[in-house]
């Protein structure tokens, strides 16, 4: 089963935000950043439950789970989403060192 693929505008906008931090020091690795971190979001669309349930998962009714995505000096994304009804909602694309959400 294929699942579809949602992001929402505070996904979006976490993803905007890290790209821009990452351009000020390479543009060319801010590019390939955000091509790479796209292409593992895309990557859901086939068995999301393999990624394990996020620390977050516990304070929520709804099972969170997280992807990680890069390592190196750029350093490693948390890409936190739902499976719901056939679809994949991505919720943020957070810094692996920034702390868990907290309702």
């Amino acid at each position: 089963m294929n699942y579809r693929v949602i992001v929402t505008p505070e996904a979006e906008a976490d993803l905007r935000t890290a790209y821009r931090y990452i351009r000020e020091d390479s543009p060319e690795a801010a590019r390939e950043w955000a091509k790479g971190l796209r292409s593992k979001i895309r990557s859901l669309s086939r068995n999301p439950e393999r990624a394990a349930l996020a620390p977050e998962s516990s304070f929520f009714h709804e099972p969170i789970r997280e992807l990680l995505y890069g390592r190196g000096n750029r350093g490693t994304y948390r890409i936190l989403f739902v499976v719901t009804a056939g679809a994949v909602f991505i919720l943020h694309v957070r810094h692996g060192s920034r702390r868990t959400m907290e309702p």
